[in-house]
C-alpha cells in the first residue's frame, strides 16, 4: 500500500500544483522527502521563515490564478505563517496550507510543540479555522489524502482563498488503504467545474440600466485580477465611452494611460477620479468591496446610492450590496458576467449620444485634477524627494514591470503617483496590508514572470522585517529589485505623531543596501536622485537580486494631499 505521504505529493501533481514553499518540521518532514524525487515537477522552494512563505504563496496565488503550498511544522505554520495566510484569505488568493499537529502519536500525553487541541497543547484546527475557507483535520492516512484533494478544490472554488490540510501524526506517517472505500480517484477531475454566471434576465436589466445613464463609471477591483478579466474590462468600457476608476487592489486593471482611465479612487486616489465618480449617475462596480478607504469614509458627494444607480459584481453574493445598498447585484465570475455584458452591449451601446459628453470631458478632467503629477516629481534633490523617487521609477523602468507594493507612506505615495502603463503590473497588500509584504512577494511573482522586471517598493521598516527573503532570491536565482525608502523611520507613524512628542517612530540609521550584499545580492545606497536612474539601470544589468537604499526627504508627506473623511455638517 502507498504511504499517505506518497500519495498526497501524487495529489499535488494531479492537481496541477508547481511549488511549494516551506521549512521542513515535525511529520511534513515525510512529505518533502517524497518531494526529493518530484524536483522536475513540483519545485520545492526553501525559505528562511514560514512568513516570507506564505507571503510568496500568496502573490504566486493571486499571480498565477491556481495555488502554490505551504508546508511546515504545525506551531510555526499557524503562528509565522499567518501573516501571509491572512492576507490571502482577504485578497482571494488561492493557497495550500499543508501541516501537522506533531502530536507524538498521543496526543493526550504531554509533549513538545503538540498543537493536537487537546489539554497541553495548542488548538491549531481552531486557529486555521478562523483565517481560511476550508480546514480539514486528518485522524488517518486516507483522511490526509482525501483532505488535501478537497483543500485544493476549495481553494479554488468560488471566491479563492487559502485552505488547509492538518494532519495527526499517524495520519502522515500511515499507508493508504486504496482497495476499500471510499476510494481515492484523481485530484484533477475534483477541478473540472466552469465559472459561474449571471442569468440571462439579469444582464438585460443591467443593459437597461446602462443604456438610461448619461454618466455612468466603472470601479474595478481586486475581483478583475482574481478572474484575469483585464481585457474584458477595457472591452466593455470602449464599448460604452465608459470611464474606469479602480480601487487600491484594483490599480491597474487598465492601464492608467488608457483614454478612459481616472486613477485610482478613494482617500489616497486621484481627484479625477474621485470627482469623477461623485458626478456619475450610474456605478458599475467590479470585484470591488467598496471599503472606507475607497468610499473616502462614506464621503456622499463620492458614493449616495440615493442619487446613484448601482451595479455590482460579485463572485460572492454576500459582497454585493454590502457597503451600500444597490439596484442590481450580478453575482458570478466577473470575466464571465462581463463577457456577457460585451455580447449584450453590442446593439444597445452603439448609440453614444447620450453619453458622448461624459466621454468627451475625460481630458479635461484628467487635466483639471492633476492626473498622477505633482510640482516634486520634477525636482531633484539630495535627499531624496518621494515624488521625485517615483516619477524616475515611472521613466527609467519598463512599462511591462511587474511592482509589489508594501505598507506605510512607501505604499500611499507609489499608489497615488505612479502611473501604470500596462494592465496587472500592480500587486499590493490590501488585506491585512501589513508591513514586510512586498519584497517576499515579489520573490514569489517573479516565478510567474520571469521574463517581466519585478519591482519591490517598500520602506526600511517593512523591509527589515521579511529581508530574510532576499537570501531565498539569492538562492534560487530570482532577480528582482527592492527599492527602499529609507527615512530611518515609520514614516506613517512618525507623520501621526506630535512634534517634540515622537516615540517608538524612529529608527538606528541602517545601508539596507549593505545588508542585501552580505546575502550574495547587488546593493547600492543612492542619497542623491539624480543617481537613481543609474542605480535602477546598474541594478537590472547585474543580473541579480538588486536592492537599491533610497535615503528619502522625510518632510513629504501623503497628509498633505490625501482626501479627508467626509462628517455630518459638511457639503
Amino acid at each position: 500500500m502507498p504511504s499517505a505521504s506518497e500519495m498526497i505529493v501524487q495529489t499535488l501533481e494531479e492537481a496541477g500544483i508547481e511549488y511549494v514553499f516551506g521549512i521542513p518540521g515535525g511529520g511534513t518532514g515525510q512529505i518533502f522527502q517524497v518531494l526529493e524525487t518530484k524536483q522536475d515537477r513540483i519545485k520545492t522552494i526553501l525559505v528562511r521563515h514560514e512568513q516570507v512563505a506564505a507571503i510568496m504563496a500568496d502573490a504566486y496565488g493571486r499571480a498565477a490564478g491556481k495555488p502554490a503550498a505551504i508546508m511546515g511544522q504545525g506551531l510555526f505554520m499557524g503562528s509565522n505563517a499567518t501573516f501571509g495566510i491572512m492576507e490571502a484569505m482577504l485578497s482571494s488568493s488561492p493557497m495550500l496550507v499543508i501541516t501537522d499537529t506533531s502530536d507524538g502519536g498521543a496526543a493526550q500525553r504531554p509533549a513538545n510543540q503538540s498543537g493536537a487541541g487537546e489539554y497541553g497543547s495548542i488548538d491549531l484546527q481552531s486557529i486555521f479555522k478562523s483565517m481560511t475557507k476550508y480546514t480539514t483535520l486528518a485522524t488517518s492516512p486516507k483522511e490526509a489524502v482525501l483532505g488535501t484533494q478537497m483543500a485544493i478544490k476549495h481553494a479554488v472554488s468560488g471566491r479563492p482563498g487559502p485552505t488547509t490540510v492538518l494532519m495527526r501524526s499517524a495520519a502522515i506517517s500511515g499507508q493508504v488503504d486504496v482497495e476499500s472505500p471510499p476510494f481515492i480517484h484523481n485530484a484533477s477531475g475534483f477541478l473540472n467545474t466552469s465559472k459561474p454566471a449571471s442569468s440571462a434576465v439579469d444582464i438585460e436589466r443591467a443593459i437597461k440600466i446602462l443604456s438610461e445613464s448619461k454618466r455612468p463609471v466603472i470601479i474595478a477591483g481586486n475581483g478583475v485580477r482574481v478572474a484575469r478579466a483585464h481585457t474584458e474590462l477595457q472591452e466593455l468600457a470602449e464599448q460604452w465611452g465608459m470611464p474606469v476608476a479602480t480601487s487600491y487592489k484594483g490599480k491597474s486593471a487598465i492601464s492608467e494611460d488608457h483614454p478612459l482611465a481616472l486613477g485610482m479612487v478613494g482617500t489616497y486616489g486621484q481627484e479625477t477620479a474621485n470627482r469623477a465618480v461623485g458626478d456619475a449617475d450610474t456605478v458599475l462596480v467590479i470585484g470591488a468591496l467598496l471599503r472606507s478607504q475607497e468610499t473616502v469614509g462614506e464621503r456622499p458627494d463620492i458614493f449616495n446610492p440615493n442619487r446613484q444607480r448601482i451595479i455590482q459584481i460579485d463572485i460572492d453574493e454576500r459582497n454585493a450590496g454590502w457597503s451600500f445598498p444597490v439596484e442590481l447585484g450580478l453575482i458570478g465570475d466577473a470575466k464571465v458576467i462581463l463577457e456577457q455584458l460585451i455580447e449584450a452591449s453590442k446593439a444597445a451601446a452603439q448609440d453614444n449620444s447620450g453619453r458622448k459628453e461624459w466621454t468627451d470631458s475625460l481630458p479635461g478632467r484628467r487635466d483639471a485634477g492633476g492626473y498622477h503629477d505633482q510640482p516634486e516629481m520634477h525636482e531633484d534633490s539630495s535627499p531624496v524627494k518621494p515624488q521625485r523617487l517615483i516619477a524616475q521609477l515611472q521613466a527609467t523602468m519598463e512599462d511591462s514591470t511587474i511592482y509589489t507594493l508594501d505598507a506605510g507612506n512607501n505604499r500611499t505615495w507609489m499608489a497615488h503617483l505612479y502611473r501604470a502603463q500596462q494592465a496587472n503590473t500592480f500587486y499590493s497588500p490590501g488585506g491585512t496590508a501589513g508591513m514586510g509584504w512586498a519584497l517576499p512577494a515579489a520573490v514569489g511573482l517573479k516565478l510567474v514572470y520571469p521574463d517581466q522586471p519585478v519591482v519591490c517598493v517598500t520602506g526600511d521598516g517593512g523591509y527589515m522585517m521579511t529581508v530574510n527573503a532576499i537570501s531565498t532570491a539569492v538562492q534560487y536565482d530570482l532577480p528582482i529589485i527592492c527599492v527602499v525608502f529609507n527615512n530611518n523611520s515609520l514614516g506613517m507613524v512618525h507623520d501621526h505623531q506630535p512634534e517634540g512628542h515622537k516615540i517608538a517612530s524612529e529608527f538606528y540609521p541602517t545601508n539596507n543596501a549593505v545588508v542585501a550584499e552580505g546575502m550574495g545580492a547587488w546593493g547600492v545606497q543612492v542619497s542623491d536622485s539624480k543617481d537613481l536612474p543609474d542605480a535602477l539601470r546598474a541594478a537590472q544589468a547585474s543580473g541579480k537580486p538588486a536592492v537599491i537604499d533610497v535615503l528619502i526627504d522625510p518632510g513629504p508627506s501623503p497628509d498633505d494631499w490625501r482626501a479627508g473623511a467626509w462628517r455630518p455638517g459638511q457639503t
